[in-house]
């Protein structure tokens, strides 16, 4: 929390603020106030301007809530109505009265068609606009209803309830997707956050309680710390959300790890009763008993992340032009790429597995190297071979310097250069090619020399 940057001035009412919400589509903010009245303001750095006063509800106006483009604003009252309001005007444009037997504590915009309302007795309806009238009626709480999110990719609604439960339902459906078991306290707050992965309530002892998305049976796990209740979760980003608590704090929480970032903002000991984020995430607005909605900036938690962001990126940039290099070293040098499924060459390094089969000889390192003739040629190192092997298997001695021009290497590599050519068998082309290609792909792939038992010995040495 940062006083010295700017902010829109507090907005300062004569009764007790109830409830405060952001327009998603522009800068106003609407405020509705224990005597039924509602206004509406536009806000910014150099002053805020009413836009709209009205007096929509006898009672006290508990909840209110903007429609998805900004252009309705919804109201819930303790006389037991709901109506919505057009916010440039401040026209009604529709009124439900006698909406629940009970006085109704929250209104949430669902979609274009569906609102939906919950009371103090712990029922929930969800409302064709298009009829006015309840689509469907859920009773499984029995006490009051706290709060409300929608989820709209599984076209779900969230509430949390006094009873200390956590019930799901599907939009479209008339019986309730699932409900949690009791949670041995009030559930105050919820909302979803980790991409739609995890579910976090807010309790009166100030623990977090997070489930997860789908298995809505009981909690997975905890994160306490707030001494007092958690009366409203505003989320700012996938794994970190700000939290308005009875002791006046609204506190900046990062999920998964567990740690408090922060302090966004203090009403001095005064519960903070709500706490909502502006469309541009610039803004945080929350309001208390002391008559007043104030605005703290948030901005720079999304500044922190873009620029998290953008060394990401700068990062991913790095790596690619690293293996563009590389690549365009691997070219340049002739060397095939192992990773290339046209290849010929198996995992072995070799494009047949046939070269790696005994060629049926035994070299004789010392006699090879001391005359310089073929050991291929050489009928007594043959029959040498017979009967050194004790169990009739034939051997090959591939740490030689000079090996038969069977074993698919050729001449790269030989250290007899001082032996006669007339002598040397010479290699067709073919051979030659496919001799180079194996020892540029063994160059390119060293993790593989320290794979294989049998050329490790003879690639050291090189």
């Amino acid at each position: 929390m940062d006083d010295s940057v700017a902010r829109p001035k507090a907005l300062k009412f004569k009764e007790p603020v109830v409830d405060v919400a952001f327009s998603p589509a522009a800068n106003l903010v609407a405020s509705s106030l224990i005597t039924g009245h509602v206004f509406v303001h536009r806000y910014a750095v150099e002053g805020n301007q009413r836009q709209t006063r009205g007096r929509p509800h006898k009672k006290s106006c508990r909840s209110l809530c903007f429609s998805g483009d900004g252009s309705l604003l919804y109201t819930a009252s303790k006389d037991r109505s709901w109506q919505a309001m057009d916010v440039e005007t401040g026209a009604e444009k529709m009124r439900v009265a006698g909406a629940h037997e009970k006085p109704l504590n929250i209104v949430k915009y669902v979609n274009e068609q569906i609102i939906a309302t919950g009371d103090e007795a712990g029922c929930v309806k969800l409302w064709d606009v298009r009829k006015n009238k309840p689509a469907f009626s859920y009773s499984e709480h029995v006490d009051y209803i706290s709060d409300m999110v929608s989820h709209e990719p599984k076209r779900h609604l969230l509430v949390t309830s006094g009873d200390g439960c956590l019930s799901v339902y599907d939009v479209r459906k008339a019986k309730p997707f699932q409900v949690s078991a009791n949670q041995d306290d009030e559930l105050l707050s919820v909302a979803v956050i980790r991409n739609g992965t995890k579910v976090v309530v807010g309790e009166t002892d100030g623990v977090m309680g997070i489930f997860n998305y789908g298995q809505f049976g009981d909690i997975t796990d905890r994160f306490p710390g707030h001494p007092q209740s958690i009366d409203s979760i505003c989320k700012l980003t996938e794994d970190m959300c700000v939290t308005g608590s009875s002791d006046g704090l609204l506190r900046i929480v990062q999920l998964f790890p567990h740690k408090l970032i922060g302090v966004a903002g203090d009403h001095q000991a005064l519960p903070a009763e709500k706490v909502v984020l502006s469309h541009d995430q610039q803004w945080l607005a929350s309001c208390s008993h002391d008559h007043t909605v104030h605005f703290w900036d948030i901005g720079y938690i999304y500044a922190g992340e873009s620029e998290s962001d953008n060394n990401d990126e700068a990062n991913d940039e790095k790596e690619s032009d690293l293996d563009a290099q590389a690549v365009a070293i691997r070219i340049s040098k002739g060397i095939d790429d192992p990773d290339d499924d046209d290849s010929e060459v198996d995992i072995d390094g070799c494009s047949d597995a046939s070269e790696l089969k005994p060629s049926g000889k035994v070299i004789d390192a010392a006699s090879s190297s001391g005359d310089g003739n073929d050991s291929g040629g050489d009928s007594n190192n043959d029959s040498s071979s017979s009967s050194s092997s004790s169990d009739g298997e034939e051997e090959v001695d591939i740490d030689s310097s000079k090996s038969d021009a069977d074993d698919g290497w050729g001449s790269w590599g030989d250290s007899d250069d001082d032996a006669p050519a007339k002598d040397k068998k010479p290699l067709s082309k073919s051979e030659q090619l496919t001799a180079k290609r194996k020892a540029r792909v063994e160059l390119a792939r060293p993790s593989e020399k320290q794979k294989r038992t049998g050329r490790s010995a003879f690639f050291a040495g090189l």
